[in-house]
């Protein structure tokens, strides 16, 4: 994956709630990278402070699909 090809397609506040999109976005088979957020790049922080899910843009409409919670009212197939 190239820079140049990726796109944000959640927010997380922390690295652990990073790692959890993540883990969502793996078993959806998408491939995807943590990058902190401008201004919350301090080595300090260490697992605190925001970050960006990004993924490559020929995949983010099936990330954003995974990401979508369920509609609980909606009837099952």
């Amino acid at each position: 994956m190239s820079a140049d090809d990726l796109v944000k397609v959640a927010g997380a506040q922390n690295q652990a709630e990073a790692e959890l999109v993540q883990n969502i976005l793996r078993d959806a088979g998408v491939p995807s990278i943590v990058q902190r957020r401008g201004g919350a790049d301090v080595p300090d922080f260490l697992a605190a402070g925001w970050r960006d899910v990004l993924v490559p843009a020929s995949l983010a409409q099936v990330a954003r699909q995974a990401l979508t919670p369920a509609d609980p009212e909606s009837p099952e197939p």
